[in-house]
């Protein structure tokens, strides 16, 4: 019988809400080299990768990747330090029970290591393994990441759940083989097979998660 072998959470928008954060950082780094961000642009870069979202901001601005790249993470880093960022709704009980039952859990995120390591000292969130965007050749939409993060854990992407809220996340775990339960927020999104769709994590519990792997 096929068992939940592990599950796995996205971060940005999934695991808390830091999404405002980035817009924050996104229009400041872009005011510093005099050019604008708006709601269109903010909506492109959603789940990123990074190297897409730098090299179209340096593209707007008319400077390289290099210095949008470096100034965004400088930007993101000082809000991350600073301010207060909500744990999104039903996250933090939905971890408590996985990790209470045993199931080994993962984060994997296209933010770089350091800025994964603000937001879990900032919230207490632990997981088994963390698989950050600056330490692979290949970040989400790629498979790449989640099958990373099944290969450190030692189990079968098919029997592992991952919680995202992108469509760039939703593709990766998706290319990956794994079951993703979408937490879409604002983006109208619809399920396509071993995928379901919640308004918020408080939707699911272990239970479910486990049903979902013995049905798919």
């Amino acid at each position: 019988m096929t068992e939940l072998a592990a599950v796995l959470f996205d971060m940005d928008g999934t695991l808390v809400e830091s999404e405002s954060l980035w817009h924050e950082a996104e229009v400041a780094a872009m005011e510093f080299y005099g050019s604008t961000w708006d709601d269109d642009d903010h909506t492109f870069s959603l789940g990123g990768p990074f190297g897409r979202v730098v090299d179209y901001m340096a593209e707007k601005a008319g400077v390289t990747a290099q210095e949008m790249g470096d100034r965004l993470i400088d930007t993101i880093g000082e809000l991350m330090r600073t301010r207060p960022f909500p744990v999104q709704p039903g996250i933090r009980e939905l971890h408590d029970e996985i990790t209470a039952a045993g199931i080994p859990t993962g984060l994997v995120t296209n933010s770089f290591l350091h800025l994964a390591e603000l937001v879990l000292e900032s919230t207490g969130f632990t997981f088994d393994v963390v698989v950050a965007g600056d330490q692979l050749p290949e970040n989400k939409p790629h498979p790449l990441p989640y099958l990373t993060a099944c290969a450190q854990l030692g189990v079968e992407p098919k029997d592992t759940v991952v919680l995202e809220d992108s469509v760039t996340g939703i593709a990766s775990a998706s290319a990956a083989d794994c079951f993703v339960v979408i937490v879409p927020g604002k983006l109208a999104i619809e399920a396509q097979p071993r995928q379901i769709v919640v308004d918020t994590a408080a939707d699911v519990n272990l239970k479910r998660l486990r049903s979902f792997v013995l049905a798919h």
